[in-house]
């Protein structure tokens, strides 16, 4: 069986089901038209999936990635479009979005066009525009079949390709988009994570802090060195299925994929260890944010938006460490976070995945704690965020350099500057954050494995946003 097939499910749709479905939406959308008026148009997002079985977690995961580019591409406040209305379709029919748009029908196909041929998944994506009139908008090019380019219509009138062909094609493109789209989130949160400034003891856009090898730029090509493979992890676990999730040959491939993303790092910058915790803690992360995604069992039909949502942020640390747990502790006995953890009785990277990354997630919360109290604007959430991994962390960078006595400085030091961060203003919490700095750095104390929590956290923080971004735009308009 293929591997995304498990993430279908087997609801077959009828020829007459599509046909009423087709009469009910051409209602709306004249329903739409008469809301806009004469100077706008009605804007219908649809999936091209061939087959009977029109939804899947996959499907619904891309379907949502199509609305957030149609709301950045289009419908932004600078736009010179704006939504008057959106109407959103549950069903096994497939999943739709309308909306009355008060804007140039024909400047607003174009853009939408511009959506379908350049996307990932764009070719499975169908976004008609309906002027007054009902009048539907045509594409100035045709569009190219799935399977050989040549023109889509003229293959779909001589039937030129089968069914099963079809829908072989469209899981692949809908596993790459979807493996494209968590591989960018996970580079995302290593680069936020790295820029973040200051942190303690830590590389910064304000200094090296005790690692004096490395720099903001050598991160920056790490993290751009690592982002094929977390694309790599999501695709295996894709090609596994929700059956094979937690077998022994996934481990098997997810551990040498691991090998060579370290391979690679190591390439790319002259041998210095930049990011192995964080190949480990994201490519979990990652290919777990992608299994809730992609094997998500769909709610009932003509549930509300946000009922399709599997909540990743919840969800994706608990998969996680049972994905770890299937793993196991492949790390090295005569390594030193091994000889680290075996002589002062800490747990490492794997601990914390198996348990959830509830460092991570504590992470998180302290960075939109933060952000409520002192506003979004300010740059430090990221490093009041870090302080609460700190705060709690056996760091087994601090135990290797300061021994017990540096680690529970960091604790304390951090826990008080925890505190005091959450009342002092921004001035002075950035200046209290200095001086810990230049303590850790002239200590020679860097807490690496606190900055690969702050990276996971910021990677749930953006699967989060994914999600809450689709819900808030619909609950603006519906």
């Amino acid at each position: 069986m293929n591997s995304i097939n498990t993430a279908y499910k087997r609801d077959d749709v009828t020829v007459s089901e599509m046909a009423e479905r087709r009469e009910e939406r051409a209602a709306q959308q004249l329903a739409l038209l008469d809301l806009v008026g004469a100077d706008g148009c009605v804007v219908c997002l649809n999936m091209n999936i061939a087959g009977p079985v029109k939804r899947s977690g996959l499907i619904d995961s891309t379907f949502f990635a199509a609305i957030r580019e149609l709301g950045e591409a289009l419908f932004a406040e600078n736009s010179g479009q704006t939504v008057e209305k959106a109407v959103f379709v549950n069903r096994r029919t497939g999943i739709e979005a309308l909306f009355a748009v008060k804007g140039d029908a024909e400047k607003i196909k174009a853009g939408c066009t511009a959506i379908e041929d350049n996307s990932p998944a764009g070719r499975l994506l169908d976004i008609d525009v309906i002027a007054p009139g009902g009048r539907k908008i045509g594409r100035s090019m045709p569009r190219k079949c799935l399977i050989c380019g040549e023109n889509a219509s003229v293959c779909a009138r001589s039937r030129a390709h089968s069914v099963a062909e079809l829908r072989e094609k469209t899981r692949a493109i809908l596993g790459e988009a979807l493996a494209e789209r968590t591989a960018e989130l996970a580079y995302n949160a290593l680069i936020a994570e790295v820029r973040a400034t200051p942190k303690p003891g830590l590389v910064d856009e304000n200094n090296c802090g005790a690692n004096p090898d490395m720099d903001v730029p050598m991160f920056e090509k790490s993290a751009a060195a690592l982002r094929p493979f977390f694309k790599k992890f999501v695709l295996a676990v894709l090609e596994a299925g929700r059956e094979e999730l937690f077998s022994p040959q996934l481990a098997a491939k997810l551990r040498k994929l691991g090998l060579e993303a370290e391979a690679a790092m190591l390439a790319a910058t002259g041998g210095v260890n930049t990011h192995r915790g964080a190949i480990y803690s994201i490519g979990l992360l990652a290919a777990a944010s992608a299994a809730c995604a992609a094997f998500a069992e769909l709610p009932e039909w003509d549930s509300p938006i946000d009922s399709l949502f599997p909540q990743p942020a919840e969800n994706c640390p608990r998969l996680a460490g049972r994905l770890a747990e299937a793993l196991g502790d492949g790390t090295l006995s005569s390594s030193k976070g091994s000889a680290v953890r075996k002589e002062y009785g800490v747990g490492g990277a794997v601990e914390q995945a198996a348990a959830g990354f509830p460092l991570a997630i504590v992470a998180k919360n302290a960075r939109m704690v933060y952000d409520d109290a002192h506003g979004k604007e300010s740059t430090l959430a990221l490093p009041y965020a870090l302080l609460a991994v700190m705060a709690e962390l056996d760091d087994n960078n601090a135990l290797r350099r300061g021994g017990r006595a540096g680690a529970d400085l960091v604790k304390k030091r951090a826990a008080e500057l925890l505190k005091f961060g959450e009342t002092a203003s921004c001035a002075e919490f950035r200046a209290a954050l200095a001086l810990f700095d230049a303590e850790l750095t002239e200590k020679n104390i860097s807490c690496g494995g606190a900055a690969d929590m702050l990276a996971a956290g910021i990677f749930l923080d953006l699967i989060e946003k994914e999600t809450a971004s689709v819900c808030e735009f619909f609950g603006r308009y519906v």
